[in-house]
């Protein structure tokens, strides 16, 4: 026997002042297979401060079963809100957090939860049972500071809605990134052994410079200079030598 399925839903008096309340049923799914019927598939009608029930009726053939009603809801209270977005920035011996927040059919989530924040919660790689937490974040960019350098972390990030206890979205997909050096050049154990290598080379320096023990040494050669002058050809001096004028010749008469 097969059997199709018609919902329908109603409103109750609305908390906007510009909605009338909607005292009869609307047709939201008719004659469906499936078992589930997405109301948001018409958003006009659906307000997300707004209280509503459902109800449903089988049919197979002629016959068709009583309506059977659903449990009043109220979408801002009860919404089963996604997982937020996560990725992660490494920046030396810390990593930036950035989240976005999940896509709602209607509304939005900070026009629907103009309070909400994050919870953010933070291991080592493969050390899940050491988590450390932020709470109540209202920033979607969070730095986490403290940090091991060479150290690869993990982090998920929940949305806390804050309308009532306990409201909270589905955890994010875990994530990892790891930080590089620390912000001072490297660990205390890094510095450490830098400090070494550069007192290794000053000792090196300075063994370098010592004489030698021998009572000899090699002297260095004396360097003598001779003057050197250039006389340029005669024949050059000639021709670059300008002409003069010849002294006039007294005529006797």
């Amino acid at each position: 026997m097969v059997y199709v399925w018609t919902v329908q839903w109603y409103q109750e008096a609305s908390a906007d002042p510009l909605r009338s309340s909607v005292s009869s049923y609307r047709a939201s799914c008719v004659n469906i297979s499936t078992l589930e019927c997405d109301f948001t598939r018409i958003p006009q009608s659906i307000y997300q401060f707004g209280k509503y029930t459902g109800r449903v009726r089988a049919q197979s053939g002629t016959e068709t079963s009583a309506w059977v009603e659903s449990n009043n809801i109220t979408l801002d209270r009860e919404t089963f809100i996604t997982s937020p977005n996560v990725s992660l920035l490494s920046n030396a011996a810390a990593i930036e957090v950035i989240i976005q927040d999940p896509v709602f059919r209607i509304s939005s989530l900070r026009a629907l939860y103009s309070s909400a924040t994050y919870n953010i919660t933070y291991w080592q790689d493969g050390q899940r049972q050491k988590t450390k937490n932020m709470s109540n974040i209202l920033q979607n960019r969070v730095v986490l500071s403290d940090l091991e350098p060479w150290t690869r972390y993990c982090v998920q990030v929940q949305i806390s809605t804050g309308r009532r206890p306990n409201h909270l979205s589905q955890p994010s997909t875990a994530v990892c990134e790891s930080t590089t050096i620390g912000s001072l050049g490297g660990s205390r154990g890094d510095v450490c052994r830098h400090g070494d290598g550069r007192v290794a080379l000053v000792v090196i320096a300075v063994d370098l410079m010592k004489r030698p023990n021998s009572s000899w040494y090699i002297a260095i050669a004396e360097e003598i200079f001779h003057q050197v002058i250039i006389i340029p050809d005669s024949s050059v001096l000639e021709a670059e030598r300008p002409l003069e004028a010849e002294p006039p010749h007294n005529t006797q008469t």
